[in-house]
């Protein structure tokens, strides 16, 4: 649906013939999609802050963050420093609450962030210039003038040879921080555990289909995760809630042609980093679930069909890298969901 009709469409749902529950939260959700489509952003925002019950929007702006000095006056000249990378792509209505989080950040930690904005067409890059004119020394960007995922660069790993700290936190542009000290906790516990090769918490996902808000994972111990889980992917640790210590990660290279998940590959490689601690008791970022992402649409199939191809991805590297069992298990489990896929076509 393009912008005109997206228009159209909320002129119909005006009109006085159109009956229908306007509280109810697929209301909202349906009201919610065509004001993004149409780009009334601020506007579409309300609509989401409405039905989860809370001022997000308006809490997560540029207007309550501190100041650039305000920020740097907090730093130990000591601590290890972090980068934050944030990629984005016609991010509008969400990436000034996604770098609102970061400079509300409370750390003595010197940090950067560092935008990487695949040539948005929808007003990011206005955006992203706003802010970086508000934090000139602190905000990095790499503005780029053709869109290099369609010709099948992946963000993460192009964002992660921008990092110039040796901690490094990630966070798409349409997610966002929550807790004020997450930076500060992750940054405190690497620094005083060099070996640990990362450290993620719980999270938020805010589903913007019925505006629910609730926790990604039902555990809320602290802890480490056995290296298995980690290197053959039986938990995936979400990007906006790990920070890592560069040094402790070798990302091998890859095209989202190849319908490689970017978190999955995270987890993985970090595994083979060293130890991995999870803060089950801090819930510091949300994770957005809506029909204008490129995974949350798809199918339960393809979903699968991406988790293979990843996995199967991932045997090659640790085959190559001599880790053999988890090179074995990780093809077994492919082969085996790809059967299973095939099996089920063949009754269809």
């Amino acid at each position: 649906m393009r912008a005109g009709q997206a228009a159209q469409a909320l002129t119909s749902l005006d009109a006085p013939t159109v009956e229908a529950d306007r509280t109810s939260k697929a209301w909202g959700a349906l009201q919610l999609y065509l004001l993004h489509l149409n780009g009334e952003y601020e506007q579409a925002n309300r609509v989401l802050d409405s039905m989860v019950g809370m001022d997000l929007s308006q809490q997560l702006c540029m207007d309550n963050c501190p100041t650039e000095a305000e920020i740097m006056a907090r730093w130990d000249s000591e601590a290890e420093g972090v980068s934050i990378l944030c990629t984005t792509f016609n991010h509008a209505r969400f990436i000034g609450m996604a770098l609102a989080s970061f400079f509300s950040q409370v750390s003595t930690h010197p940090f950067e962030v560092i935008v990487r904005d695949d040539a948005s067409t929808d007003g990011t890059t206005a955006i992203v210039s706003q802010w970086q004119a508000r934090y000139p020394q602190l905000l990095k960007l790499e503005l780029l003038s053709q869109n290099t995922y369609c010709l099948g660069t992946a963000p993460m790993p192009a964002a992660l040879e921008k990092a110039h700290y040796p901690l490094v936190a990630m966070c798409e542009g349409d997610d966002f921080w929550v807790d004020p000290e997450k930076m500060q906790c992750q940054a405190q516990l690497l620094s005083s555990n060099p070996s640990w090769a990362a450290v993620f918490h719980n999270h938020f996902e805010l589903d913007e289909g019925d505006g629910t808000l609730k926790l990604g994972r039902s555990l809320r111990t602290r802890g480490f995760f056995d290296r298995s889980d980690l290197l053959n992917v039986h938990i995936v640790l979400w990007v906006h809630t790990v920070m890592f210590r560069k040094s402790k990660l070798q990302l091998p290279l890859y095209s989202h042609r190849d319908g490689i998940l970017g978190d999955q590959v995270l987890t993985s490689m970090l595994g083979m980093g060293g130890a991995v601690y999870y803060q089950g008791d801090l819930v510091g970022s949300v994770a957005r679930r809506n029909l204008l992402s490129t995974y949350t649409p798809l199918v339960s199939m393809d979903k699968q069909m991406l988790r293979i191809k990843t996995k199967t991805f991932l045997a090659r590297q640790h085959l190559a890298m001599g880790n053999k069992n988890s090179a074995a298990k990780l093809q077994a489990w492919s082969d085996a969901a790809l059967k299973k896929i095939q099996a089920t076509a063949v009754v269809v």
